[in-house]
């Protein structure tokens, strides 16, 4: 079996009840890999922002919440209308 990159472990760490049907979709479609590498990338982001004591921070915590979210819900519509 193939190693299953890292940006499907945040991804099922999110939706854990989606699981098998997230690993399923990341294996048979680019698209939605990276949609996940994204999700990934952007939660990374947002930690280092949350931590950070720089004057943009909270601008930019806001922006990657957003992100966050706007991800999320395009992990769940990928997941919606698969098969």
């Amino acid at each position: 079996m193939p190693l299953i990159q890292s940006g499907i472990f945040s991804t099922v760490e999110r939706f854990p009840d989606l699981r098998p049907k997230a690993i399923r979709l990341y294996k048979e479609s680019e698209a939605f890999q990276t949609v996940c590498e994204d999700y990934l990338k952007c939660r990374e982001a947002l930690r280092h922002w949350n931590r950070s004591t720089s004057k943009e921070a909270p601008s930019m915590k806001e922006e990657y919440k957003a992100l966050l979210r706007d991800l999320e819900n395009e992990i769940l519509l990928n997941l919606s209308e698969s098969k």
